[in-house]
């Protein structure tokens, strides 16, 4: 079956079909959302799976003193509150419907994150490498448009009721 956006441009009168302007045709909602949910699914899962596993050894890679490194490993709860997020992510990608909510909520975790990694940056307050505070701010910046993107393209695909 043919989609609506798929539907062929109408011809300007006075013109043939041979020069009239091909139409772009429309992403798919269900796609965009699903590639934002396997972004967000990604995200979480690059930020969550060294502070659960090994929480001091990632601290250590990205530049923090041994010492504190070491002290900060208690915040292994912050990679398992991660981790969740990103299970959630899979069940939106697996049943959309209705989950709304989810996506909102994730599309704000990442917005939420970015701006207090900029403000972070702005007041000089890291203590971790130069490039992992460039490259988390890229990261959470870029989910962060991704995300909104979806929740705005899937809005009725989100809305519907799992119990159709």
């Amino acid at each position: 079956m043919t989609e609506p956006w798929d539907a062929p441009a109408p011809v300007e009168p006075g013109a043939t079909p041979e020069t009239a302007e091909p139409r772009r045709s429309r992403r798919d909602p269900a796609a965009t959302l699903n590639i934002a949910m396997v972004v967000y699914i990604f995200v979480n899962l690059l930020f969550a799976l060294p502070l659960v596993i090994l929480p001091a050894t990632f601290f250590d890679a990205i530049g923090l003193p041994a010492r504190t490194a070491d002290q900060l490993g208690g915040l292994r709860w912050v990679g398992a509150v991660l981790l969740a997020w990103a299970i959630s992510g899979i069940l939106v990608l697996a049943r959309p419907g209705g989950r709304a909510i989810f996506v909102t909520t994730g599309a704000l975790q990442f917005t939420l994150a970015a701006l207090a990694f900029l403000y972070s940056w702005s007041l000089g307050e890291y203590e971790w490498s130069g490039w992992y505070q460039v490259l988390a701010t890229l990261v959470l910046v870029a989910g962060s448009v991704v995300m909104w993107w979806a929740r705005l393209a899937g809005r009725k695909l989100l809305r519907t009721s799992d119990a159709a």
